[in-house]
């Protein structure tokens, strides 16, 4: 497993992946920069007050909410735009780690495209849900979160890996034959995920990390 974490680290630094990398968080900041832009619009429309330190408390609430909403959305809306390149990094991985091993078929756009809206949508969900308990359940908090997106990140992409090569069924079989290993991997990717900055290259990572982690067991299950 530290063999893939380091294995997945070291290939964002190189040219082949970097590029993806460039194009997932840019397409990620030109999404918060438009949301920005419409939440500046929308508080130019909102009635100004009598009290001008009223309005000046609006104008700092608006833009705590949306460093907030930053926070919340960077990895889920990071983990939608990854899907865009799964094919392009797992390709990355296999071609750089496993020459020899015979080429994949992949998972199709639309269908690693929907994978990652999945994934989004549920990754903010939860964490919307899981907010007051990470807020208010000192230690507890932040660790049952990190355990719920651990589980639920390392599942889906594990799951998206292994669907380049395997049936549903046997994509699924294996992820339950290694459940734990896999639960461990994805805490270490949603670890990474509530870093501020970072959050926006974990999804690449993670996936990079699974597509390494799925050929670890693929090998080891390959008969002699």
């Amino acid at each position: 497993m530290f063999a893939s974490m380091r294995k997945a680290g070291g290939l964002i630094f190189q040219p082949a992946f970097s590029s993806v990398v460039i194009k997932s968080v840019v397409l990620t900041l030109v999404l918060f920069v438009i949301l920005f832009v419409g939440l500046q619009f929308a508080l130019d429309y909102v009635p100004q007050l009598g009290w001008e330190w009223l309005n000046t408390a609006i104008d700092w609430i608006a833009s705590l909410l949306f460093v907030v909403v930053l926070f919340f959305l960077g990895a889920p809306v990071a983990a939608v735009f990854a899907s865009l390149f799964l094919d392009d990094i797992a390709e990355a991985v296999e071609k750089n780690s496993y020459p020899a091993d015979p080429p994949a078929s992949g998972v199709g756009f639309w269908v690693g495209f929907m994978a990652g809206l999945r994934l989004g949508g549920w990754v903010l969900l939860l964490n919307l849900l899981l907010l007051p308990v990470t807020l208010f359940v000192p230690f507890f908090g932040p660790l049952i979160t990190l355990l719920v997106n651990g589980w639920l990140l390392g599942r889906e992409f594990f799951e998206l890996s292994a669907l380049r090569h395997l049936s549903t069924t046997a994509a699924k079989q294996m992820r339950n034959r290694h459940r734990f290993a896999i639960l461990f991997g994805g805490i270490v990717i949603a670890f990474f995920t509530m870093i501020p900055g970072v959050n926006l290259v974990a999804p690449l990572f993670g996936a990079a990390f699974m597509a390494h982690e799925f050929k670890r067991f693929h090998h080891e299950e390959r008969p002699a």
